[in-house]
């Protein structure tokens, strides 16, 4: 119909996966502007584990042992049907559950991956890793701007934000499930480890249990920025985050229990008699009224 080519990008962009490769048959217009999205999503996973061995009957022992193998399977193919030479590849997940997980990062394929903006690892070693960042993960530094971490292990929560803070164009951070040693004894900052570039942590910030890692936000070179928290955790770790994000902050979702009673927080302003100035957001604790036992979430 002669629409700006902006236009129509932004209208597929509501479509759901199964309606782009649907309009992908219409026509030669439509197969353009519907490619990029279908093949913006990269996961190795089972599924490629599965593809990269043909299906075969193998052994769950040489399935999980072998899974790097049939990764590099996989993405061989994916690279013979070209998708992904044209750079549409935006966010990656990679699970490293299973195979050798050096070998599965180094894969050249992943390795020339350069317009990735969204990142998820399940099951990464943060201590094996961060010796080794610059040829495993150099090629998302310039870009990435979303990252989500689940299930990681790592010696102290300091480690975890040490691997955080290698990507310096960060708006958005998701932590889930982090391991038990994140938050057992965590040290004070090591020399030389604490990061000295400001980071943008202007978008979203997704926490399933705090602990210490709030006290490591907060002390991030230029503070933190984000418009939009959400979080399962204690009511003494919001408080912080919450002050900190106050100029900020739009959206906050927030369940968790205090001294086994489910609670939520309230937002209010500060008093600033003879400022014209927006006054700032006050976290304040309050109870609500459900009984121990009944899960229950709160929004704010």
């Amino acid at each position: 119909m002669g629409l700006p080519r902006e236009l129509i990008d932004g209208i597929m962009r509501y479509n759901d996966l199964q309606t782009l490769k649907s309009c992908s048959l219409t026509s030669k217009a439509f197969y353009s502007a519907t490619r990029p999205l279908i093949h913006r999503r990269l996961a190795l996973g089972v599924r490629s584990v599965l593809r990269g061995c043909s299906y075969q009957r193998l052994s769950f022992e040489t399935v999980r042992d072998q899974a790097d193998v049939f990764h590099a399977r996989y993405l061989s193919a994916v690279e013979e049907r070209g998708l992904l030479r044209y750079g549409y590849v935006r966010e990656v997940d990679l699970d490293l559950r299973a195979g050798n997980s050096e070998n599965i990062l180094q894969l050249q394929q992943l390795r020339a991956l350069e317009t990735v903006d969204t990142l998820t690892i399940k099951s990464l070693d943060v201590r094996w890793f961060l010796p080794i960042f610059g040829r495993s993960f150099s090629q998302f530094v310039p870009t990435l701007r979303s990252l989500t971490l689940y299930d990681t292990r790592c010696e102290n929560i300091h480690q975890l934000m040490e691997f955080v803070c290698r990507f310096p164009r960060l708006d958005d951070l998701t932590l889930v499930k982090p391991g038990r040693s994140a938050f057992a004894g965590a040290p004070l900052w090591s020399k030389g480890s604490q990061p000295q570039q400001h980071l943008p942590f202007r978008g979203r910030l997704t926490l399933d249990g705090i602990g210490p890692l709030s006290q490591c936000l907060l002390d991030l070179p230029g503070g933190i920025r984000f418009h939009s928290i959400s979080a399962n955790s204690s009511l003494k770790d919001l408080a912080k985050l919450l002050a900190a994000c106050s100029s900020t902050l739009k959206v906050f979702h927030v369940f968790c229990f205090d001294s086994g009673k489910c609670s939520t927080l309230t937002l209010s302003h500060l008093s600033t008699e003879g400022s014209s100035a927006r006054s700032p957001l006050k976290p304040k604790a309050s109870r609500s009224f459900r009984e121990p036992g009944n899960r229950g979430g709160c929004r704010c």
